[in-house]
């Protein structure tokens, strides 16, 4: 079951990791370090990061992963969308 979808766009200013971070504490109403688990727990922030980064735009892809109870989907590297979920999933996914 899933909750309410919680949209959120990167900055080019600010990495990926730390809007991820940032809109799943977001999306729980708590500090993000109040959040019960860490980024790199799920997955490896800096090959997130480094992955779209080093995309011209033309990447076509969307990589999903579970973290602190929600369902996070990373878009291009431009769009994050944070769902909360009552049944976690812990498994990461690329699609293209």
């Amino acid at each position: 079951m899933t909750g309410t979808q919680h949209v959120y766009t990167t900055s080019p200013s600010e990495p990926l990791s730390q809007t991820i971070v940032f809109g799943i504490a977001d999306a729980k109403g708590i500090d993000p370090m109040d959040l019960d688990e860490c980024l790199y727990d799920c997955i490896d922030p800096e090959a997130l990061d480094e992955l779209f980064d080093s995309s011209d735009g033309s990447l076509v892809a969307t990589f999903s992963f579970s973290m602190s109870g929600c369902r996070v989907e990373v878009e291009r590297g431009q769009k994050v969308v944070v769902t909360e979920q009552r049944d976690e999933q812990a498994r990461a996914e690329i699609t293209a």
